[in-house]
């Protein structure tokens, strides 16, 4: 975890630094640590055709691919891999539009199984896209990571303490071997938000003092039916797997699966840095019968200077859509939004801008340092904390008690053992969690 400062002043210093040297580095294509990389620094990276493997062909696989396929005009969809067979009907798709820049070797570079995502990596990619269920992100991450390929991997990386470990040690190695590894956390690399926490962090509305962020959409993405209808020979991990969004134990609730970008812009606000404890609530407004994941948090975090940031987020169906970030500093606030983004001083509008999410620039991002012989990791010192906030976030609501940064990192609750998991291992969703009953663990 971050050093903590004696004092606000040396915090407040530390924090504007830290962010300013993360914030103007990806206006540059740029934010992790440069080195000239071992694996690539004996060929010229720059005329090179990359090869890229995707592990998780649904919606965002195949967004993924078409993101980097967008981003750099040398590189082909080369192998895919999948557990469910009708995931290759979406290549049809991504063949239309990148015609023959997806070279899948005729269908023999298209594997269906649970083991589909080690033949991927043996396939002879460069680059390797995580985008299946989030539950095997951390086995997935690994394995890329000790056949030494760059990766791409999508929120959320980590559903539980044990995970985001290994995460973090899997990305730690590939820094050192040079391999870069980029995170889909996609607000991060939009123009409008990258140009306004430049200005905060360069004092454009003072100190900051506090953050008040919200991501609340309609209903839940995926929307499971009820458990009744489960077709009598499907198993229940596949019944579980198709639906994930729904269940804890594959999708980290919804703190993480979707809500996961207010708390990162948070984060971002408030310099990655941790908080040191949590409150929270939460609950299940219009739960679906046979899954346990929420549709509501509400959590106040507290840092070692005294400042506090809050997060609101829901996904409830007919209720009010709302994503951005109220940045309140000692000389005036800032305001993100997922359109827009401004500085009000005194009551008046200073600066403004627009922009959108920008998800062909992560994979600029990639790709570039790649090709420049360059290392970029957003995993270690950001992504990793924003993971640490989520899981804070969920534990302190699930128990409804206040919970410190320490004891979040001494959690072994593992939800969900993927190492030779399949559709025939048995599978009974949790509980849903009860504050002042559920227990930490």
């Amino acid at each position: 975890m971050p050093d903590q400062q004696s004092s606000n002043e040396s915090s407040q210093a530390s924090r504007r630094n830290f962010v300013k040297k993360t914030t103007l580095g990806t206006a540059a294509l740029g934010l992790g640590s440069v080195s000239v990389s071992p694996l690539i620094a004996a060929e010229d990276m720059s005329k090179k055709k990359l090869k890229v493997g995707v592990v998780g062909l649904g919606g965002r696989g195949t967004g993924a691919v078409s993101d980097i396929l967008t981003a750099d005009p040398n590189t082909v969809l080369w192998s895919m891999a999948d557990i469910f067979e009708s995931s290759k009907q979406r290549l049809g798709g991504l063949k239309k539009r990148f015609a023959d820049r997806i070279d899948t070797g005729n269908g023999e570079r298209e594997f269906i199984g649970f083991d589909a995502y080690q033949k991927v990596i043996e396939s002879g990619v460069d680059i390797v896209l995580l985008t299946s269920t989030p539950a095997f992100r951390p086995l997935h991450f690994e394995a890329v990571i000790n056949a030494g390929k760059h990766a791409f991997i999508e929120k959320p990386f980590a559903l539980d303490v044990p995970g985001l470990k290994q995460v973090v040690d899997a990305a730690k190695k590939a820094a050192s071997n040079g391999q870069s590894v980029v995170t889909g956390l996609v607000w991060r690399y939009s123009s409008h938000l990258m140009e306004l926490h430049k200005r905060v962090q360069d004092g454009a509305i003072g100190d900051v003092l506090s953050v008040s962020s919200s991501y609340c959409g309609g209903g839940r993405p995926n929307a499971m039916p009820d458990i009744k209808f489960k077709p009598a020979k499907m198993t229940d991990m596949e019944w579980a797997l198709r639906y994930w969004q729904s269940y804890l134990e594959l999708g980290g609730d919804g703190i993480l699966e979707f809500m996961i970008h207010g708390i990162d812009r948070m984060s971002w606000a408030m310099g990655d840095k941790m908080p040191v404890k949590c409150y929270a609530n939460g609950a299940n407004v219009f739960p679906l019968p046979g899954a346990n994941a929420w549709d509501s948090f509400s959590l106040r975090y507290v840092y070692d200077d005294g400042r506090v940031a809050d997060f609101l987020g829901r996904q409830i169906p007919r209720t009010y859509s709302a994503s951005g970030d109220d940045i309140i500093g000692t000389k005036g606030q800032a305001f993100g939004r997922g359109s827009s983004a401004s500085i009000v001083k005194d009551g008046k509008v200073v600066w403004e801008t627009k922009g959108g999410l920008d998800y062909v620039n992560e994979h600029k991002v990639l790709t570039s340092h790649i090709r420049q012989g360059k290392v970029y990791n957003d995993v270690l010192d950001q992504f990793a904390t924003t993971h640490k906030i989520c899981l804070m976030g969920r534990a302190a609501a699930y128990t409804g008690q206040l919970l410190t940064d320490e004891q979040l990192m001494g959690s072994t609750d593992l939800l969900l053992k993927t190492e030779d998991l399949n559709f025939e291992t048995p599978f009974t969703a949790r509980p849903p969690a009860q504050p002042g009953i559920t227990k930490f663990s």
